[in-house]
């Protein structure tokens, strides 16, 4: 655990006890990058929240003020109760939800395969935090959660490895030097290949959108193109047409990778569409 994730552990340990003294919380973890061990100067300190029953207005704000942190705001959806707060000046925030929503989760990304990005987000959470309360019900839970099923790989596969628009549009934006959509598309391409990696590899999504930590979500991963973040962050440096070139080279290793390690997943749909090319016109078509 690095430095700047030791003294923020200090505070999250003190949060958390605040939350365990309600007899309605049964797990508690450290979460994000300071449960990681790698936080900088930029994070905040997350903690996962699990109750038997819902907790009331009344016990999320003396949970929050219990630990002599100040209330910044509550939140709330139909699955996920939040509150953020100031700690010593330091922002900090919870994710909390019910154990049975756990258990839901649970059942759809591991027994049903569904991608379900929010779901899976809590589950690489569960698989990456430190826990602080509730460790018998924590372990039960990752032991679940480690089966990870093969129809996730497919469906991860499935859902990312079209690219949909990157071979009608790319090389018309780079020529043109458009680069707000070119690299609005780089973007686009980029998390697809990535979400793609994952469901090979069999991990879980670390956010339900978008990519953070890139560098080390790549790290972890045996299975990815040489270089991968490295050449994914050229894409952006280099020449439009260039850019484009190294994106469509990553494209190509990653269908290699599936067709190596996934051989029942049929990959020449994805080959074909990944051949297409916008037609263009250099004359008129009577000259």
């Amino acid at each position: 655990m690095n430095e700047a994730s030791r003294w923020r552990f200090a505070l999250a340990e003190r949060i958390a006890a605040s939350y365990a003294r309600n007899p309605k919380v049964q797990a508690i973890q450290v979460a994000g990058s300071v449960g990681r061990g790698v936080a900088d100067r930029y994070s905040d300190i997350e903690i996962d929240i699990y109750y038997s029953e819902p907790p009331t207005e009344a016990e999320r704000i003396a949970a929050v003020r219990g630990c002599g942190a100040v209330v910044d705001s509550l939140d709330e959806d139909d699955d996920e109760w939040e509150e953020q707060m100031l700690l010593d000046g330091v922002h900090a925030a919870t994710s909390t939800f019910l154990v049975s929503t756990m258990e839901r989760y649970l059942c759809e990304v591991v027994e049903e395969g569904q991608i379900a990005p929010a779901a899976q987000t809590r589950l690489y959470s569960l698989q990456h935090a430190v826990p602080f309360v509730g460790h018998d019900l924590i372990e039960q839970w990752r032991e679940k959660a480690a089966r990870y099923p093969a129809r996730l790989t497919h469906n991860m596969l499935a859902a990312n490895l079209s690219f949909r628009g990157f071979w009608y549009a790319e090389e018309m934006l780079a020529a043109r030097s458009d680069v707000l959509l070119l690299y609005r598309s780089f973007v686009e391409v980029g998390q697809q290949l990535i979400h793609a990696l994952l469901g090979l590899n069999r991990r879980y999504l670390s956010t339900p959108d978008g990519i953070k930590w890139m560098d080390e979500t790549l790290a972890a991963l045996p299975l990815k193109p040489a270089n991968c973040a490295a050449r994914i962050k050229a894409a952006f440096r280099v020449e439009p047409v260039e850019g484009v070139r190294i994106l469509k080279a990553l494209i190509a290793e990653t269908l290699d990778l599936v067709e190596l390690h996934i051989p029942d997943f049929d990959t020449v749909p994805y080959r074909v569409n990944f051949s297409r090319h916008r037609q263009v016109w250099d004359g008129s078509p009577g000259d």
